[in-house]
């Protein structure tokens, strides 16, 4: 009986994340969550400070992932699958980089968490 509820319950398949520091003189900071479900659904977790402008994108391996909305230089927001947000397949050892004006801000590398 127990192992009918577990099985029930949602599993994670995958969890990484990463810690993104500025680069070339950016000062902003932030981290990505990423978590693959048994269930398949995705959800990709975004939180940035300090970024300048209205706007960033998230490149994924120099793929274009993702564009955030910055409210004063701030975002903290939960993107998933689950409500119909396209969120790419993720592997330890990915390279995100946050750009603005094709320039990388910020950057760092997917590690399991």
């Amino acid at each position: 009986m127990l192992d009918a509820i577990l099985n029930a319950l949602p599993r994670k398949l995958t969890s990484l994340e990463v810690k993104l520091h500025g680069v070339s003189g950016y000062t902003g900071r932030g981290e990505i969550a990423f978590t693959a479900w048994k269930s398949g659904a995705k959800e990709m977790e975004i939180e940035l400070r300090g970024v300048a402008g209205r706007c960033a994108e998230v490149f994924i391996d120099d793929v274009f992932s993702i564009n955030v909305d910055l409210d004063n230089g701030r975002i903290d927001h939960t993107f998933t699958t689950r409500k119909g947000d396209n969120i790419p397949d993720l592997t330890e050892g990915a390279r995100v980089d946050v750009r603005q004006n094709g320039e990388i801000i910020l950057e760092g590398v997917l590690v399991p968490n």
